[in-house]
This record gives structure tokens, C-alpha cells and sequence, in this order.
């Protein structure tokens, strides 16, 4: 009895399972294809002065999309806050990132000369002709002038970014646009 039974429960759900099937792949990107096209054909596309609707295909020209067009083109002001000379966080951001670049850039070419120094000093302790010393206290002296221009350049830099941060807190900005 329980083979029969067993056996009829098998046979009643291969029969219904093709009735339950789900949706199959392909049918399912055909929808959102659909779909997709659907919501595509709503929208307005609007390009100078003329007005173009994807779904009916034409152009009409009307004032008020060029005067929408015209207020586009103009740069939009700051949306969020700004310090009392209108200057918003971009801006400020934008300068301390340069001058942080410049004061790097600075710092970095102190360092390359710091170690040519002391390569050059290096070889001239061991070169002992007398014409070679020469040419290399002539290339120390250079290096030494370098690295005073290098210094004046870094602390230049240094300087950059505290007027940055003095004209920042007294034009009224937020301490976090520093960073």
C-alpha cells in the first residue's frame, strides 16, 4: 500500500509542475527590457532651445525652455555654507590642497639636496687627488646655495598655509574646510 501511494504522490506532482513553473531567465530580461523602455519613453529631453519627448519623436521651441536653458548655463552659486566673502568649502579646500602640493613639492626637493650634500661630502673625504676636490667643493658650494632656496621655499610653504587658515577663521569659515 505505501508504494501505491508513494508512487501516485510522484505522478501528482510531475503532472502539476509544469503548471507552477516559475519564469525562466530569458523571460525575465524581456520584462525589464520592456520595462526599461517603458520608463525611457517618459522622459523629456530638453537641448537648447528646443523641447524633444522620446515617445512621440518631434521638437517644439517654446521661451520658457530657453530661459531654463539659459539660467542652466549659468555657474550655479554655492549650495551649502559659505564664509562672509561667499567663498564656499570647495574653494577653500581646493587652496589648501595646492598649498599643501606646493609646500610637499618644496620639502621633498630640500631632502633630494640634503642627500646629494652628503653624497658629495662622502666623496670628496674619500677622493685625495687635488683636481677632483676642486670640482666637488665647487659642486658643494652649489648644493649649499640650492638647499638655502630650498629652505626659503618650504618655510615659504609653511607660511602659505597659516595665512590660508588665518584668511579662512577671519572670513568666518568652518575649521574642517582646513583639512
Amino acid at each position: 500500500m505505501k508504494p501505491i501511494r508513494i508512487l501516485s504522490i510522484l505522478v501528482f506532482l510531475l503532472s502539476v509542475s509544469p503548471l507552477v513553473q516559475g519564469q525562466s531567465l530569458p523571460e525575465i530580461a524581456r520584462q525589464e527590457r520592456e520595462r526599461q523602455r517603458s520608463l525611457q519613453s517618459k522622459q523629456l529631453i530638453i537641448t537648447g532651445s528646443t523641447t524633444i519627448t522620446p515617445d512621440v519623436g518631434t521638437t517644439a521651441t517654446t521661451n520658457a525652455t530657453t530661459s531654463a536653458t539659459a539660467d542652466a548655463t549659468k555657474p550655479a552659486g554655492p549650495t551649502g555654507p559659505t564664509d562672509s566673502k561667499g567663498r564656499d568649502e570647495k574653494y577653500w579646500r581646493g587652496m589648501f590642497d595646492k598649498a599643501r602640493t606646493e609646500l610637499k613639492r618644496a620639502e621633498d626637493k630640500l631632502r633630494l639636496l640634503d642627500l646629494k650634500m652628503n653624497d658629495l661630502s662622502s666623496q670628496l673625504l674619500r677622493e685625495s687627488v687635488y683636481a677632483n676636490e676642486v670640482v666637488l667643493r665647487a659642486e658643494i658650494d652649489k648644493t649649499k646655495a640650492a638647499q638655502t632656496l630650498a629652505q626659503k621655499d618650504v618655510t615659504n610653504g609653511q607660511q602659505r598655509i597659516r595665512d590660508l587658515e588665518d584668511d579662512l577663521r577671519r572670513s568666518g569659515g568652518l575649521p574642517g574646510w582646513a583639512r
